[in-house]
């Protein structure tokens, strides 16, 4: 069968902390899900991106407003795939079928994750999962890998979970109140034969960690986070990483808050449509 390019253009640009949420505005008219603000706490300037545009788009935004624009491109079958593939950092993809996944590897090499498109409980696409794919590739960066174990609170699809083990992650555990959910992510963990990723059904709100993590995910609503907040900092290791998503921006500041109290710093906020995600840092001093 004869493979098409497809080509996928990014673009970006600094623009001051002032002036940031306008951007939301100025860019409407290429939808809610393709424009993301990323601000790090007490920095003066943040980034604005536009995803998933064409080259004539692109073209367009740094004509009018400057900036820098990055080309995706990735091999197809003659038929297109179900969802164009997700590239995260630079570091492993999020494809919909198995013979991308085989084609991609062929490619480059790079780590493929095979998640089918369609799937009610996350594929990669959704902006929270996505603000949060981000979030774990930057924090894998800063850590040396095998040191360090996940833990994934609200699993869904595993796709977080399967994404620690590529970035670096020795162990996980990845929790759901859902039974479909679990049968859905353990699915998902053997398509991918990855190893050494435990999936256990849990109510967060009843749990009682009896360890910490180095890096701890909650992908939960908002209502949730906030109430189990005492709960989830607890597991979060001293000196460890939170990544929080599932909260929409006119609940930013309550979700904060609850972590804030917990002597987590928020460290980052990004933006994307009427979602955030956030990162917060437990001091290597914390009490507890």
């Amino acid at each position: 069968m004869p493979q098409l390019a497809a080509h996928r253009f990014t673009w970006s640009r600094r623009t001051t902390a002032t002036t940031a949420e306008g951007w939301f505005e100025t860019l409407a008219h290429l939808g809610p899900m393709r424009v993301m603000l990323t601000q790090n706490a007490g920095s003066s300037s943040a980034q604005v991106q536009a995803h998933g545009l064409t080259q004539s788009e692109a073209s367009a935004l740094a004509a009018e407003h400057g900036g820098k624009i990055s080309e995706a491109t990735w091999l197809t079958k003659s038929n297109p795939p179900q969802r164009a593939p997700i590239r995260v950092r630079g570091r492993f993809s999020v494809v919909s079928t198995e013979a991308e996944k085989t084609a991609s590897l062929k490619k480059d090499g790079k780590p493929v994750l095979w998640i089918p498109a369609g799937l009610a409980f996350g594929t990669g696409e959704h902006a929270t999962t996505a603000m949060c794919l981000r979030h774990l590739a930057d924090i894998a960066d800063t850590l040396e890998p095998q040191t360090w174990e996940f833990l994934d609170l609200g699993t869904g699809s595993a796709i977080l979970a399967m994404a620690a083990r590529v970035l670096g992650a020795s162990k996980v555990l990845g929790t759901d109140f859902d039974a479909l959910a679990l049968r859905t992510a353990k699915e998902n963990v053997q398509n991918n034969a990855l190893s050494l990723i435990k999936l256990v059904r849990s109510d967060v709100l009843k749990w009682e960690p009896d360890r910490t993590w180095e890096v701890v995910a909650a992908n939960l609503f908002s209502g949730v986070l906030i109430e189990a907040a005492p709960v989830i900092a607890r597991a979060v290791a001293k000196g460890g990483h939170l990544l929080l998503s599932g909260v929409l921006r006119e609940q930013e500041a309550e979700v904060l808050a609850a972590f804030s109290a917990q002597k987590l710093t928020v460290e980052r906020v990004t933006r994307k449509g009427k979602w955030i995600s956030a990162y917060a840092r437990k001091s290597a001093a914390a009490k507890r």
